[in-house]
């Protein structure tokens, strides 16, 4: 499950829900302010926000301040054979937490996921159940801008 998060007023710009049901190959996407949903198929495959097999290791650090610091590792999907990356992932020395995941396409961001207040399990299952406005959803993505 992810939300969208409102970080600044930015005009005529929808927030979204999205469920996305990896075993039923689908993906609800749910307008926050009407519930308005959309039912897409989930072309992507899982991603159990690891560090893949073949990552490369590229820096480990310590963040925070005095008597606050932890160690991370940052890795990427960078190759000896090209000079840049499209995934970096900065993770926890010690047990593998995430902490960000940025992924950049022709050099530019796409898509940026910082984790906070992390914890263990599911605390509410029931998130992943889509709202009753999802049975009649229509088949096609809907716009991020007000252009309705």
């Amino acid at each position: 499950r992810v939300l969208d998060e409102r970080k600044a007023l930015i005009p005529c710009k929808r927030l979204f829900e999205y469920i996305l049901l990896y075993k039923d190959g689908v993906m609800f996407q749910i307008e926050q302010a009407t519930k308005l949903c959309s039912k897409i198929t989930l072309t992507d495959q899982w991603d159990p926000l690891d560090i893949p097999q073949n990552a490369t290791f590229e820096d480990q650090y310590s963040i925070g301040g005095p008597q606050e610091q932890i160690t991370v590792q940052e890795w990427s999907d960078r190759q000896s054979a090209r000079s840049y990356e499209t995934w970096i992932g900065i993770y926890t020395a010690k047990d593998c937490y995430p902490i960000q995941e940025t992924f950049t396409q022709n050099y530019s961001v796409i898509l940026s996921t910082r984790f906070f207040d992390i914890t263990l399990g599911i605390k509410d299952p029931s998130v992943f159940i889509p709202p009753s406005t999802c049975q009649t959803a229509q088949l096609e993505r809907m716009s991020e801008d007000c252009s309705w």
